[in-house]
């Protein structure tokens, strides 16, 4: 009595239309015989499972396919391949197995196996290998988004905005003339708290999002340097009047020239800076012409002052950036404090 695939074996036409399914496949196909544990037909791409060059022709052992799964998966492989297949007991959806294919590179193929017919004494089974690697990748890195961003959906929406309300609070309560000097010092006190709790949760959500915030590029500079000036370019006026204060606050002798607008504080550079002697503290972030373009401009100039970049980007694209302008001696995140300032113009 024929079986379903013997007879299908058999017949020349219908093998030779087998032959060609198989080859247009891109997935690995097989055909095997439990009885003597070999794959007795498969195409180029389950071949290629194999260091050695097998022949369409030459059947190869299980054990050769067990050699190169994964240990920890191989129990699969073996339950899959086994001649008392149960269809009521293997998953309809296949297993991941992870095999070493050629080079040692490990990849992670789904195997789904049948019986040609159900018959009790056929032992042909046919099988398909579909490589799931990258989609198993991708799979992985949209749960840890889905986890990135429950994250950062709670982080701002309890710490960022609780410390929003506060300051918002505080701003309101200062102006009733009712609360007293201590109440108001308190006040003052809580909202400095919640700023540096909102800046800490900035960094920490620039940390969640994978920017890298350790840049040893700018460490070598040494704040030992005289200058006869401090400029300041930013577009933004308060910016400027609390910076220029600051720096007073620091140093009451040292001269700081403010600048709003690029092209003017390129003119006054390239007329009064005859020694290279000046710092320059410069926002990137332009709404026209940009601190970058004055960067580009400036390494152009004969003479070149230091230039330390400040701004509110705490994106590792724009220290990057900054790196390739060799006038560039740091890196630093507003807003300015008089640390910072005590770091740049004292040892």
């Amino acid at each position: 009595m024929f079986t379903e695939n013997r007879l299908f074996l058999n017949e020349k036409q219908a093998f030779s239309a087998l032959k060609r399914f198989f080859a247009l496949s891109q997935n690995a196909l097989f055909l095997a015989n439990q009885a003597n544990q070999s794959f007795t037909f498969f195409n180029d791409h389950f071949a290629n499972f194999f260091s050695e060059n097998n022949t369409l022709e030459e059947s190869i052992a299980f054990e050769k396919l067990y050699a190169i799964a994964h240990e920890d998966d191989r129990h699969l492989l073996k339950k899959l391949l086994a001649s008392t297949i149960d269809q009521h007991s293997v998953n309809e959806d296949g297993e991941n197995i992870r095999f070493f294919c050629k080079k040692g590179v490990c990849r992670v193929f789904n195997l789904r196996c049948t019986k040609l017919a159900n018959v009790e004494d056929d032992y042909s089974i046919t099988g398909i290998l579909t490589d799931v690697t990258d989609i198993l990748w991708f799979e992985q890195q949209q749960k840890k988004s889905d986890k990135t961003f429950r994250e950062l959906s709670f982080i701002t929406s309890h710490e960022l905005r609780h410390e929003y309300a506060k300051i918002q609070s505080i701003i309101q309560m200062l102006d009733n003339i009712q609360i007293s000097e201590k109440e108001r010092n308190e006040m003052i006190a809580a909202s400095r708290h919640s700023i540096q709790v909102i800046n800490s949760t900035i960094f920490k959500i620039n940390h969640k999002l994978s920017f890298n915030q350790t840049d040893g590029y700018f460490d070598f500079y040494k704040k030992n340097h005289q200058y006869k000036k401090i400029i300041l370019i930013d577009d933004d006026g308060l910016t400027n009047i609390i910076n220029k204060r600051i720096i007073q606050m620091v140093n009451s002798t040292i001269e700081v020239v403010v600048f709003t607008d690029i092209e003017a504080a390129e003119i006054f550079l390239k007329t009064a800076d005859q020694s290279g002697e000046y710092l320059i503290l410069l926002d990137v972030n332009f709404p026209f012409s940009s601190g970058w373009e004055f960067l580009e401009n400036y390494q152009q100039f004969h003479i070149q002052s230091k230039v330390i970049v400040l701004s509110s980007s705490i994106d590792t694209y724009d220290r990057d950036k900054a790196r390739k302008y060799p006038m560039v001696v740091d890196y630093i995140t507003k807003p300015l404090s008089s640390e910072m300032v005590k770091e740049m113009l004292y040892v």
